[in-house]
């Protein structure tokens, strides 16, 4: 009775989700800001495309939309609804809720012995973050690369079950199939480049079978002629010429050293609740012996580096940064103290993460930690959902174990 109770209270909260999140629809949320820009950039890219292919891409620049148009030509050419803003906002809400969906299935693939309802109650987070939300909500293109993203990591945990074997023809599939939802992610999300990078570090650092890379390096030059394409009809790997200096303006790599404190402190801000479970259930003792070293090593290096003025250019963000230097200027302005925290906290994590399992979280973690280093500025949407999906679907570490022993207790943390 009582486990009956238990799984209707899941249930519950399900549904309780499901409604918040067509809620928002209805009521046309825009949580993060941004939503009504749809009207001025996706939808007339939408609509150019389905009037003249070739002279949109031709003139893609002139939108001042600074990535590939993969997901605007999906939805010119592929979204039967593309031809009305309202049914066409609608259909982006249901591909949203379809990729958690997507997100639920993959999750149940890779932790096979835990229950469905426990799998759906912990993948609905997805349905909950306002950045995933508003994209639904309004129209907007950035959730097609969590959707390919997702099931790339699909077909990335069916490759490394038989990663040094000779692969069968299943075998060869998912790698074919791997390669292309990669591409497709990176086509829809440029940062999402870094995993084709990563997989091509493990099939190094992982001995894969011989065929295994030939077929993935073969795959991944079909699957970029696309890219390819673009550069010749633009001259680079974006249309710059009405967008000039792009690169060393926004894309750089001297962006590296100054963005690292506010991704630290993004893991930090989306791992915390992971670290909450894991003191409910290790206790205080085990719990400081293990991030105490790394945390305090971090904090007091920044607090260093803040008192040197290094740092000082984290309280003069207008834009960019993510919530928690938001909230810490709240607090008091042009402040970044509370920021340092959640960095601190972001790399004792980092920290674990690779002593658990070096190679596999390495392989991950630090391809994605460069680029998303690369931006003039940093925005809190670039990460999510993105940490989340990669702490469940992609990484070693016994903190899933974790979440896992006391499922009720995680899900309501």
């Amino acid at each position: 009775m009582i486990l009956n109770k238990e799984v209707l209270l899941k249930f519950v909260v399900i549904g309780l989700v499901f409604i918040s999140f067509f809620l928002g629809y209805v009521l046309r949320e825009n949580s993060v800001g941004g939503g009504p820009e749809f009207y001025e950039l996706s939808w007339p890219i939408i609509q150019s495309f389905k009037e003249d292919f070739l002279f949109s891409i031709k003139n893609y620049g002139s939108f001042q939309d600074y990535t590939i148009p993969f997901s605007h030509i999906l939805n010119a050419y592929i979204n039967p609804f593309s031809n009305d803003i309202e049914n066409f906002q609608l259909s982006i809400t249901i591909i949203s809720f379809a990729i958690f969906l997507i997100f639920a299935l993959v999750f149940k693939n890779i932790f096979k012995h835990i229950n469905f309802v426990d799998i759906l109650l912990a993948s609905s987070v997805i349905l909950l973050l306002p950045m995933f939300r508003t994209s639904a909500f309004w129209g907007k293109n950035e959730n097609y690369g969590w959707l390919f993203f997702i099931l790339a990591l699909y077909f990335f945990s069916e490759i490394k079950k038989d990663i040094s074997k000779n692969p069968n023809n299943q075998n060869i599939l998912n790698v074919i199939l791997f390669c292309f939802t990669s591409a497709c992610a990176l086509y829809a999300r440029q940062a999402l480049a870094f995993l084709p990078i990563s997989y091509l570090l493990y099939l190094f650092f992982y001995n894969a079978n011989k065929k295994i890379v030939i077929t993935s390096i073969i795959s991944f030059a079909v699957f970029a002629i696309p890219a390819f394409l673009l550069i010749l009809i633009w001259g680079n790997v974006f249309d710059l010429k009405n967008t000039p200096n792009y690169f060393t303006w926004w894309i750089n790599p001297k962006n590296l050293l100054k963005n690292f404190p506010i991704l630290l402190s993004f893991f930090g801000f989306y791992l915390l609740p992971i670290l909450t479970i894991e003191f409910l259930n290790s206790g205080f003792k085990d719990f400081f012996n293990k991030y105490f070293r790394s945390f305090f090593f971090a904090l007091i290096i920044f607090i260093f580096l803040s008192q040197i003025n290094i740092l000082n250019y984290l309280g003069d963000y207008t834009m960019g940064g993510g919530a928690i230097l938001k909230v810490n200027y709240l607090i008091q302005k042009n402040n970044f103290l509370l920021l340092l925290i959640f960095s601190s906290i972001g790399f004792s994590v980092l920290m674990r993460l690779f002593k658990e399992d070096a190679k596999n979280n390495m392989v991950i973690l630090l391809p994605m930690l460069i680029i998303y280093g690369f931006p003039k500025l940093l925005y809190q949407e670039f990460v999510e959902p993105l940490i989340l999906i990669i702490f469940f679907l992609a990484l070693k570490t016994n903190l899933q174990k974790i979440y896992f022993n006391n499922i009720s207790l995680s899900n309501f943390v």
